[in-house]
């Protein structure tokens, strides 16, 4: 199985992002948002504001499919954890099930990186 890694050098940021898309992300809570999985797509999550809290792992029970490359589902099985506060860095490789737990409010940039 696919493990996310939790990055602890700005350095690694740039040697990932090369050919990538970027968003900003605001999440006002209590928030959780669905499971999902890129298969071609690496999420990289850079925390600016709030915390939350990144449950990780893998889709179970009825797999939809959004768009191309895109997967959700109602539930999944989680497998690890990451608490997420201003300046973390957590990089979420493509194939990994992933959603997003919220109380109060959150910020980040998510890039989105290509398999290559």
């Amino acid at each position: 199985m696919q493990k996310a890694t939790k990055l602890s050098s700005v350095d690694k940021l740039f040697e990932l992002t090369k050919g990538f898309q970027v968003r900003k992300i605001t999440i006002n809570g209590p928030s959780t948002g669905k499971p999902e999985v890129h298969e071609f797509q690496h999420d990289l999550y850079v925390a600016l504001a709030g915390k939350a809290t990144v449950q990780l792992g893998r889709l179970v029970g009825e797999v939809e499919k959004i768009s191309q490359g895109e997967l959700r589902s109602d539930s999944m099985e989680i497998t690890e954890q990451f608490e997420m506060q201003p300046g973390d860095i957590l990089f979420i490789p493509a194939g990994l099930a992933h959603k997003v737990i919220v109380n109060e409010f959150y910020q980040h940039w998510v890039f989105k990186l290509y398999e290559r």
